[in-house]
């Protein structure tokens, strides 16, 4: 099998990362493609640093650009100009193990739950520039192949670590990748462990507390859907619920149960209110999807919740 840098390959400045293993695909941004060639002369697309340390220069048999900072090909708007799409990822083979990677050793023998958790703490190798949490790890799951359930499986146990970095981990690797296997273990550890998450500060958002992070972690794993575009994981909807009604949950959370069940949303919207006086204006605005013949209603469970809050989201 064969990778490619899709959408888009990127061109990255010399102060981010361009990889030099062939299996290296842009697994995320920004991620140089080292695998660029060109449809129109054929050639392949060479890279060199110039001497201001900053710019990376690109070039084939008839092509040259100099990149500061990323540069995704196809990815423009050709409003004003053609885009330029001559030099395509030419695909990257399979990551296969064994291997090592950053000076960890990856065979059949490998212990996934002491790799995840040493790593998580003291990843090996932090590329430049890219913005994911758990990056290491990440980008560990996108390269492999059928190894992938057990690393995510290991992640999984992580949600119920007694050190609270490493639940950080767990929450930020399955934001990440929301459909990997043992994501649909996150609702189930959370309410069992929820009066335990609700006075630990999240390692990473203090003050804020890792329950507070784990509803963050809901929302996104909401974003899972089947075909009728309703959530897969009816567990986290119902605990998303819950928080809710408690204050806990994003400031876009209004607008997650208007997309996924908009009659609960009318019902309780203002116990939200009173819940969480942030949601207000969000609640209001969202009301604008209820029946007609409801909004009166909604809007004035409102208002008696937090009224000037109503009063200043209407005006």
């Amino acid at each position: 099998m064969t990778n490619f840098c899709n959408p888009y390959p990127e061109l990255v400045g010399a102060r981010l990362w361009l990889p030099t293993e062939p299996f290296e695909f842009g697994w995320a941004s920004p991620v140089g493609c080292n695998a660029l060639r060109c449809t129109a002369c054929g050639e392949p697309v060479r890279s060199e640093v110039l001497p201001d340390g900053e710019r990376r220069r690109y070039a084939c048999g008839c092509h040259r650009r100099d990149t500061v900072w990323s540069y995704r090909i196809g990815s423009e708007s050709d409003d004003l100009a053609p885009a330029f799409t001559d030099w395509v990822c030419g695909g990257h083979p399979d990551f296969e193990l064994p291997a090592v990677l950053d000076g960890v050793e990856l065979n059949e023998a490998v212990g996934w739950d002491a790799l995840v958790a040493e790593t998580a703490l003291r990843p090996p190798f932090d590329p430049p520039g890219v913005e994911l949490h758990a990056r290491w790890i990440t980008r560990l799951y996108r390269l492999l192949g059928a190894e992938r359930t057990a690393l995510s499986g290991a992640m999984a146990g992580l949600l119920n670590a007694e050190d609270p970095h490493l639940v950080r981990a767990a929450y930020d690797f399955f934001t990440n990748e929301r459909q990997a296997a043992g994501a649909e273990l996150v609702a189930g550890a959370v309410a069992r462990r929820r009066e335990w998450l609700a006075k630990t500060p999240d390692p990473r958002r203090a003050p804020a507390t890792l329950l507070s992070g784990a509803a963050l972690l809901l929302h996104e794993r909401l974003l899972v859907v089947d075909d009728a575009g309703a959530p897969v994981d009816g567990p986290a909807l119902t605990l998303t619920k819950e928080l809710a009604l408690a204050g806990i949950g994003p400031g876009d959370t209004p607008l997650t149960f208007r997309d996924y069940d908009p009659d609960w949303l009318w019902a309780h919207s203002g116990a939200l209110a009173a819940a969480n006086a942030e949601w207000v204006e969000t609640l209001v605005y969202a009301s604008s999807w209820a029946p007609a013949a409801a909004r009166e209603k909604i809007l004035a469970e409102m208002a008696e919740a937090a009224p000037a809050e109503v009063r200043a989201a209407i005006e």
